[in-house]
């Protein structure tokens, strides 16, 4: 039996079991609803019963508890190869998947969403966020070492390019993929005169390109970059521990020192929350690598030395 075959025959298995079916109904609603605010233009509402509050900050868990940012969740994963970080195809909660979808529902709260923007990705390999954006805004340009073959070997795997071709293939037919243009790019040095980009964004990545200064020095460049009125949207690696010393990843205090006080034309949308993890994530980290490949709460890291996790920080570049 073909393998399209079995897939609809556990599908219609599903369906005749009352819990399953329910919840496949409500997905393909919140799908819906998602849509239907993508093509509308719409901004999700920050209503008092809505579970995304502040949107700088640590994973928080009860994100997904929002109807607006699951509906966001479960699209984007048709953009994505990376099945296993996406709550609908896992049943987990996965620290790349929750990036991924937070970026872009700050995004999108934030107004940046439109028709006719611009957007630049700093060191984005072939995440989904690359082709989703690509299905709501004029042009998308993804940067990273595209075809070193140093770097896709060491620390950019994501940089492949016959990886970034399998993600294309995964898209959805109708997108326009002419919208995307992927470039070789440092981050710490980017080829673009200023206000080029109305945002840009860069997940779990500039703490890889050196160092705390350099990380610091690709903050400035999508700065630069990003036109006055825009966003910066950053994903990096958060030590849990103020004791902890790395030379990549960053304390709470570093995140403010390194990446928001440093520049005077940034701005944060609104205050950092470094409390949302859960008791039972704190405890129950992920051991790596040997532990890399389980799924359950995929949120907090810890190699033997020091526990981390994704802060998530959208900053406005002021004129």
């Amino acid at each position: 039996m073909r393998l399209s075959r079995v897939r609809a025959a556990l599908r219609m298995l599903a369906l005749t079991v009352p819990p399953i079916r329910r919840l496949l109904a409500d997905r393909e609603r919140l799908l819906a609803e998602n849509r239907l605010l993508r093509d509308a233009g719409a901004t999700p509402s920050s209503a008092p019963d809505s579970h995304v509050g502040r949107l700088c900050g640590v994973v928080d868990p009860t994100h997904y508890l929002d109807a607006d940012w699951l509906a966001l969740h479960h699209d984007l994963e048709r953009y994505s190869i990376d099945k296993h970080c996406f709550q609908g195809s896992s049943g987990e909660i996965y620290r790349k998947g929750w990036e991924w979808t937070h970026c872009l529902f700050g995004l999108r709260r934030l107004g940046m969403l439109q028709p006719g923007h611009r957007a630049l990705g700093v060191g984005a390999g072939r995440e989904c966020v690359i082709f989703y954006l690509a299905s709501c805004i004029a042009s998308v340009t993804a940067t990273d070492l595209y075809g070193e073959a140093a770097w896709s070997a060491d620390r950019g795997r994501e940089a492949d390019p016959a990886l970034v071709e399998e993600s294309k293939r995964q898209c959805p037919p109708e997108l326009d993929l002419s919208r995307i243009v992927f470039e070789n790019q440092d981050g710490t040095a980017l080829d673009y005169p200023p206000d080029s980009f109305d945002f840009a964004w860069s997940l779990s990545s500039i703490e890889h390109f050196g160092g705390h200064a350099a990380a610091r020095k690709a903050v400035g460049e999508m700065a630069r970059v990003v036109r006055p009125g825009g966003i910066v949207a950053i994903a990096t690696e958060m030590l849990l521990l103020e004791e902890y010393s790395h030379p990549e990843y960053f304390t709470p205090s570093e995140i403010v020192s390194e990446l928001v006080t440093p520049f005077a034309n940034l701005a944060l949308v609104d205050p950092i929350d470094f409390h949302t993890l859960p008791y039972e994530y704190l405890v129950d980290s992920i051991t790596v690598p040997s532990g890399a490949d389980r799924r359950r709460r995929h949120v907090v890291l810890n190699d033997g030395r020091f526990q981390w996790t994704s802060i998530m920080l959208f900053v406005r570049v002021l004129t």
